[in-house]
């Protein structure tokens, strides 16, 4: 592999990478502000109680220097305390609006994490003036703390660690301290801002990952519910026209006629067949058929009343189930449905196509005990009598008396 193509492919990860950073940066930002707030109703009141604890605080006689001490820290920690306070109703009104995060929210994740590394950082240094308390400890903790707590990718994360130390260098420098130790403490403030970003850059990597992961599995879950969807559909309608199939068809008519015996109604059927269809799949091809199965499946559903029942059986046949409908009101429906089926004009391929179709029609009465295969097999020959004279037509058929079930 040449070097250009290795560097491009490295590139090319590299800004798949950022972009994948950028897209979790907005989740990431609403679970720091949710951690932010919580932290918070632990940190106000501590730095209450030491604002406190510093403000009694008795200096002993061998070193008077340290009441000054104490109160820069009583200082220091009320300022905190009331930071603490505004950013945590800021981060709570911001929660309560929102849902994702904008970019006042990605602000204030990085104004609470650059504001909370200074206090660490101004607390330090007080500590290293007077040369008492924690000392570097404390801006340690405070730097590994916000590296875990602030879920900020490295293109933020680096930044805001890098200027950390900035400051934290620069007040170092400018602060009272021995010259003698402050080249070391220049070593530790830089290691601990260094520490606290490989936290953040590891926590980071991890959280990304579980949310792209978990957006990936959402999205997998989704395709699948919609595949499920697709498949307990096609189960039981045509791909093509969106009907029911020949098999939903047949359980559905079993069932109305179950219903047409215990509450007595009659029941009739249509079978549709399309005229020369084969001329027109001739002429225009799979897609031209295509385009009239479905342009005649959608004249059968507007023509149709709502209870009334359409179904593909194959090919160019069709065939309705009219429920609580006798002879004459099926082949009202039937004539209704060839003179919308003879309106129709199809356009396909910058022509218009002209369909008509054949009917047949059958009914059972109300006390029949039909079977489902009587009267399809009825409606069946009723449209061979209209194809054989002339297709285009309505005709009727009732049911052979042999084809009758036998009462029980």
């Amino acid at each position: 592999m040449e070097p250009s193509q290795g560097i491009a492919g490295f590139l090319a990860r590299w800004r798949a990478s950022q972009e994948a950073n950028r897209q979790v940066q907005g989740e990431a930002t609403m679970e720091s502000l949710r951690r932010f707030r919580a932290v918070a109703c632990f940190t106000a009141p501590l730095h209450a109680i030491l604002a406190l604890l510093f403000a009694a605080y008795s200096p002993p006689a061998a070193h008077p220097e340290l009441a000054q001490w104490a109160r820069a820290l009583v200082g220091a920690q009320l300022a905190a305390f009331v930071g603490v306070v505004i950013a945590g109703l800021l981060t709570h009104a911001l929660l309560r609006r929102r849902q994702r995060a904008n970019a006042a929210a990605i602000a204030l994740q990085i104004a609470v994490s650059g504001l909370y590394l200074y206090f660490g950082a101004h607390v330090t240094l007080i500590d290293l003036v007077f040369n008492a308390g924690a000392g570097l400890a404390s801006y340690l903790m405070i730097c590994i703390m916000f590296g875990v707590l602030s879920l900020t990718r490295p293109a933020i994360s680096v930044p805001v660690f890098g200027m950390t130390y900035l400051v934290f260098a620069y007040m170092l420098e400018h602060a009272p301290v021995n010259p003698m130790q402050r080249t070391s403490l220049h070593v530790i403030a830089a290691v601990a801002p260094a520490l606290a970003l490989v936290t953040a850059w590891m926590n980071w990597s991890q959280y990304a990952k579980s949310v792209l992961l978990r957006r990936q599995l959402k999205r997998s879950n989704e395709a699948l519910v919609v595949q499920q969807q697709e498949l307990a559909f096609l189960a039981d309608h045509d791909a093509l026209t969106g009907l029911y199939n020949r098999r939903e068809f047949i359980r559905l008519a079993q069932m109305e006629l179950l219903r047409a015996t215990r509450v007595p109604c009659e029941t009739a059927v249509i079978m549709v067949d399309l005229d020369f269809f084969k001329k027109i799949n001739d002429r225009y091809g799979h897609p031209g058929g295509d385009a009239v199965l479905k342009a005649t499946a959608a004249c059968l559903n507007q023509a149709l009343r709502a209870t009334d029942t359409p179904a593909r059986l194959g090919g160019e046949e069709f065939i309705v189930l009219l429920p609580a409908t006798g002879r004459e009101g099926a082949l009202q429906v039937a004539n209704k449905l060839r003179d919308a089926v003879r309106s129709t004009t199809i356009e396909f391929d910058g022509g218009r196509i002209a369909i008509t179709a054949s009917f047949g029609v059958s009914s059972v009465a109300a006390h029949a005990n039909a079977t489902v295969d009587a009267i399809y097999a009825a409606a069946d020959r009723a449209l061979y009598v209209a194809k054989q004279l002339g297709r285009d037509r309505v005709e009727y058929a009732d049911p052979e008396a042999s084809e009758f079930k036998p009462e029980s």
